[in-house]
């Protein structure tokens, strides 16, 4: 039965705007009244469960940077959002942690295009018990595998050398290019003869110019951040901890430099269907964070959309 009430005194006792009654009548008559045009902008909002989960995580990875962070967590299926969302959660958290950018100075080199094209080496100090010991590595610029290392108690040129043939005789066929720098270890004898030996490019980096070899110290200064010196007590537990976190570097954690996969699986796998199966996931949870957003949102308005319908019926 309808009222005879005037549409104002029923607006007033429904606490309703003659705005939204014109507007909701507009949208019946349209067959729109069951859409959920409140939610515009907000369907794609983050639920609750999902900020939860990148905070956690955040808070048990507190040195990694954020876009590091996202790619974990997409992984690891603990939360599928973008790098840009993972930023905004945490910067309202106050939990960002970012590397200060370094600045690259000279003209980029021509990037490697896949595996095994060109291998970096190089050779970092260590002190352990009371003495230097001499950590050498060979990596690979494409995947920022590392191919093979060692860990010695001298510089001896021949030594050095032996840690680049050992990783050229376990990929037997490989013709990489190789850039290291101008130390006596690389430049002297031992080492052209190996170049030679092996029909190889060698790529001397500038003098006085690190960043010429960029990766190779990248690689170290992880190394160096990753391990603790205190605990090399001797050569033999320092080359346990080292392999350890070696095992790591190439098998779990995530690099910036490639796209945030792994290097095993850049260098051994096809990291384009990777990087595919990961925006796969951030879909689908879009299209289920929109159909939760619609229903939450719609079992918040249902009391108002309730009170229209009976006012538009009357």
């Amino acid at each position: 039965m309808r009222s005879q009430w005037e549409t104002g005194r029923i607006l007033g006792v429904l606490g309703l705007s003659r705005s939204v009654y014109f507007n909701w009548s507009k949208r019946w008559r349209q067959g729109m009244l069951e859409d959920n045009y409140c939610l515009k902008g907000r369907e794609n909002k983050v639920l609750p469960e999902e900020e939860s989960a990148v905070i956690n995580y955040a808070l048990s990875h507190p040195k990694e940077g954020y876009r590091r962070l996202c790619w974990m967590m997409v992984d690891e299926d603990v939360a599928y959002v973008s790098p840009g969302t993972v930023y905004n959660i945490l910067d309202r958290k106050d939990l960002l942690y970012r590397w200060k950018r370094s600045q690259s100075v000279g003209p980029m080199v021509t990037k490697p295009t896949g595996p095994n094209q060109r291998w970096h080496t190089d050779i970092m100090y260590l002190w352990i018990n009371g003495r230097w010991y001499f950590f050498v590595g060979v990596i690979d610029g494409y995947s920022r595998y590392l191919i093979d290392w060692e860990l010695l108690v001298s510089m001896r040129a021949n030594e050095v050398t032996l840690v680049m043939q050992r990783a050229l005789e376990k990929n037997p066929g490989l013709r990489p290019e190789i850039v290291n720098d101008n130390g006596t270890q690389f430049t002297g004898h031992e080492f052209k003869k190996l170049i030679k030996r092996f029909e190889l490019a060698q790529i001397k980096t500038r003098l006085h110019h690190p960043e010429s070899n960029g990766i190779m110290e990248r690689f170290l200064r992880n190394l160096r951040e990753g391990i603790s010196e205190n605990e090399l007590k001797d050569l033999g537990r320092a080359r346990e901890i080292i392999k350890e976190w070696v095992n790591y570097y190439n098998n779990e954690r995530l690099h910036a430099g490639i796209k945030y996969l792994k290097p095993r699986d850049y260098h051994y796998g096809e990291p384009g269907k990777l990087l595919e199966a990961r925006k796969e996931k951030i879909r689908l949870a879009r299209e289920r964070r929109k159909e939760i957003n619609r229903q939450r949102q719609g079992e918040q308005n249902s009391p108002k959309e309730s009170r229209a319908k009976s006012l538009i019926l009357t």
